[in-house]
């Protein structure tokens, strides 16, 4: 029963996170908020270039939080550890594109 009460924990905390990443995600893309990734980058990018590096990471912090949202309600069904595989391959998808933002617009 244990495991149980672990897994829904597991997996409310997961579906709340996802909905935290999305709704970031989001905000930065659509919104342009470039203020929500680092006020590092605010002044580094140039405004031309604003617009599509918010694309870019935000679509990026998008996909990891749907990769969250993914694994915990894998979670709930399946109690198994191979629903953390959503959220692993949006993890490194996610992060991959903001690195890929950030080396080539913030120069």
């Amino acid at each position: 029963m244990s495991d149980f009460i672990w897994f829904v924990i597991t997996s409310v905390l997961f579906v709340l996170l996802g909905f935290v990443f999305v709704m970031l995600g989001r905000q930065i893309w659509k919104k342009q908020r470039i203020d929500l990734i680092i006020s590092y980058h605010s002044q580094k990018v140039r405004e031309e270039n604003k617009r599509a590096y918010c694309t870019l990471a935000g679509i990026g912090v998008l996909i990891m939080g749907i990769g969250f949202l993914l694994s915990g309600i894998c979670i709930i069904f399946t109690q198994s550890f191979l629903a953390f595989i959503p959220m692993t391959s949006g993890v490194i998808l996610g992060i991959t594109l903001l690195i890929c933002a950030v080396m080539k617009y913030n120069r």
